[in-house]
């Protein structure tokens, strides 16, 4: 038995009205899930100040919930970049953290991923680190 595609939650952040980059963003990712064979599970934008926030997220959270309920499949948080959760390190942790917590792993569409029990890929510097 074939096991079903990866579920793919895209996740953003905008703080300004200005959305050009932010499609441009969304846009790669749906290229890179669907170069992949992803199915796509929700797209999430926090907008505003909601995305300048360090600490309350309500599309984020929306989307932590949304990977917690689904069951049997592999999911993923994709980002554009780790900068999207935060470019604050510590709390890029945080998010990573609860991502992992709603049973997902996290990848940017360069190929970069962080996994609980498997060594991160990519640019060390720069995305999260799971202990």
């Amino acid at each position: 038995m074939t096991a079903p595609p990866v579920l793919a939650f895209i996740y953003d952040r905008c703080a300004t009205s200005n959305q050009a980059m932010l499609d441009l963003r969304l846009a790669a990712c749906t290229e890179h899930l669907a170069e992949r064979g992803w199915d796509v599970g929700g797209q999430y934008v926090d907008n505003g100040n909601d995305a300048l926030t360090d600490n309350a997220r309500p599309a984020f959270d929306r989307m932590l919930r949304g990977m917690a309920e689904v069951t049997g499949r592999d999911r993923v948080c994709l980002v554009y970049d780790w900068g999207r959760l935060s470019h604050d390190s510590s709390h890029r942790q945080e998010f990573a953290h609860a991502v992992l917590g709603a049973g997902g792993w996290l990848s940017t569409i360069d190929g970069e991923s962080v996994r609980f029990g498997a060594t991160p890929t990519g640019r060390l510097t720069a995305g999260p680190v799971i202990a």
